[in-house]
């Protein structure tokens, strides 16, 4: 089962803004059960040194810090395993089920448009330690094919669903092969990945996303509401606007942030 860590980052523990540890809150209040990671930018550069230093050079030539934050996730979700969330998720149930009940790499689907290059995001992500998929999109990482330099092209969910479409495809299972052995040689054996760890499930959109940032009933009534005027809904409006949901996520686009 997926490992009992939610992961989180931030460019400073000390500036929080209020609703991001309002909704910080709702990840550790319900999963008191958990190791809980909340690091900043300098933890983030710190772990990639300590345990992957053959990827320092890349990390450290991104231009602005989203991008070092876009990159790590993966890297912990492959070293740890458990769950990822961006600080503008709100948790509305305890995980501890949701982690006994999968394994693997779990992803969401925001919209019903399969098509959609942001339909994959990486704002939610939960995986079991050492789970090959990671090492293919760490490979992506190091030879970026988009021709795209925004993150959401080179390190987030424009490149996270290019990377699970290619893993899922028959036809490209050679070069995702020959990739994520290029990677594991990187590694020392107990970083090796799990030989039988081969599955990937891509959730429905209520589950992790249930607000949809591209449609524009959904940006009027809670982006521009929750973000903008900072009007938060309580508990119990959203487990009732959302019962079928784990978390949601409000899309508060902070990656614009300067490094």
């Amino acid at each position: 089962m997926i490992e009992k860590n939610i992961f989180q980052t931030w460019k400073s523990k000390s500036a929080l803004p209020a609703n991001f540890s309002y909704w910080r809150n709702t990840m550790v209040d319900l999963n008191r059960e958990f190791r809980q990671f909340f690091w900043d930018d300098a933890d983030n550069r710190a772990f990639i040194a300590g345990h992957y230093p053959w990827f320092l050079e890349t990390y450290d030539r991104y231009p602005l810090e989203i991008y070092r934050a876009d990159a790590v996730r993966y890297f912990w979700l492959y070293h740890f395993g458990g769950i990822y969330a961006d600080m503008d998720t709100e948790c509305l149930r305890p995980l501890s089920d949701f982690c006994a009940a999968h394994s693997g790499v779990v992803l969401g689907r925001m919209g019903d448009d399969d098509s959609f290059l942001h339909s994959i995001p990486n704002a939610v992500m939960a995986s079991t330690a050492r789970h090959p998929f990671w090492l293919y999109v760490i490979h992506r990482l190091m030879s970026p094919r988009s021709t795209g330099t925004n993150p959401e092209d080179l390190t987030g969910s424009i490149m996270l669903k290019s990377a699970v479409d290619a893993y899922l495809n028959d036809g490209d299972a050679r070069n995702v092969s020959d990739a994520i052995e290029s990677i594991r040689q990187l590694l020392p054996a107990e970083l090796h990945p799990q030989a039988d760890s081969t599955r990937i499930s891509i959730l429905p959109s209520n589950v992790f996303f249930p607000v949809n940032w591209a449609n524009p009933v959904h940006e009027k009534i809670f982006r521009k509401r929750i973000i903008e005027q900072g009007n938060l809904l309580s508990r119990e409006k959203v487990r009732s606007l959302f019962p079928d949901s784990a978390l949601v996520t409000y899309w508060a686009h902070s990656w614009a942030y300067p490094s």
